[in-house]
């Protein structure tokens, strides 16, 4: 008797499966919508709570910095949180290893901060568009103002380098490379701060190229925590210890009566040092003795997660052939 002719079933395509799902699960651009989503809603949430129990206040003091700056860290960081669960994932993979909190990173990254401002003031100065002034405060009021500008910096450099260095630019390098990735966030990172009050597009463009330094800084240590304390020590130099304007805002509670002078292109006119030629120069400099300095890239090559191919759930952790982003130099 003739066995029975087998005829194999044909694959079954699932284009609209593909375009959601990759080899490694949900692909990277639909997680960054999620993780988008969580930031609305949350800030939604935060803000109606805050009409409820009274504004914060507009002025740039440190008490308005330190409570706007904990609820927006906050919230980025619960909604890391929760990518980071359906991920099984940890958030020392989004670059903030706690164990390295405040830590020889922090502090390095801090002293690069004060001496690479402290260079482009020292060049304001030499060029006159840069004057000191006498102190603004008695010295009770700068041992009050100091730690608590250093506090609301701090806070600032958590929120900032978490919300677009963090969940985003690891999630957008999944999908496109690192440097692909740094490019949007560096864009969308400056482009936010042309809503400060003074900020133009010279001041911008040249937040841009900070914000490439600061992704080299993530790149070649491995993680936040340096970026963090450059954050916290550059802009705790310009708007409290040089007394300058910061992205165009002047904080209450400064030390010294500076006054800015001169060319625009010298001084920076309103929006402050980040808009003077020597912050272009400063900038390039690090970035070359950064690159020097720490040749080795730390932080993890992923494999590609939106090549087309069949998947099953939540994406697994990435495959890397380099060090974990938690691990120190």
């Amino acid at each position: 008797m003739p066995e029975p002719e087998f005829t194999p079933a044909p694959l079954e395509h699932k284009p609209l499966r593909a375009i959601f799902i990759g080899p490694q699960g949900v692909r990277a651009g639909w997680r960054l919508l999620i993780f988008l989503a969580l930031l609305v809603v949350f800030s939604a949430a935060a803000l109606l709570l805050q009409r409820r129990i009274g504004n914060f206040g507009s002025d740039f003091s440190p008490t308005n910095v330190i409570r706007g700056e904990v609820l927006s860290f906050g919230i980025v960081l619960i909604a890391t949180a929760i990518m980071g669960g359906l991920e099984r994932r940890r958030l020392a993979d989004y670059g903030l290893p706690l164990r390295w909190a405040l830590g020889k990173q922090f502090w390095t990254g801090a002293l690069w901060g004060f001496v690479m401002l402290s260079v482009i003031i020292a060049m304001m100065a030499g060029t006159h568009a840069y004057l000191p002034g006498g102190l603004a405060l008695s010295p009770l009021e700068v041992l009050k103002f100091a730690p608590l500008w250093a506090l609301g910096f701090l806070m600032v450099g958590l929120f900032e380098e978490f919300a677009f260095r963090g969940y985003m630019q690891f999630t957008l390098t999944t999908g496109l490379g690192f440097w692909p990735a740094a490019a949007i966030t560096c864009v969308i990172f400056a482009g936010l701060h042309l809503g400060n009050p003074g900020e133009n597009w010279i001041g911008a463009v040249e937040i841009v190229l900070i914000a490439l330094f600061l992704c080299l800084a993530l790149r070649r240590t491995g993680n936040l925590w340096f970026a963090i304390g450059w954050h916290m020590s550059f802009d705790w130099g310009e708007s409290f210890f040089y007394s300058t304007p910061n992205s165009g805002m002047h904080a209450t509670g400064h030390m010294l009566n500076a006054t800015l002078m001169g060319s625009k292109w010298l001084s920076g006119g309103s929006v402050g040092p980040e808009a003077s030629v020597f912050d272009l120069i400063v900038t390039i400099v690090g970035i070359l003795l950064l690159a020097k300095i720490y040749p080795e890239a730390k932080y993890p090559v992923l494999a590609p997660s939106d090549a087309p191919g069949p998947s099953d759930g939540l994406p697994a952790a990435p495959a890397t052939d380099t060090v974990a982003p938690g691990d120190p130099n």
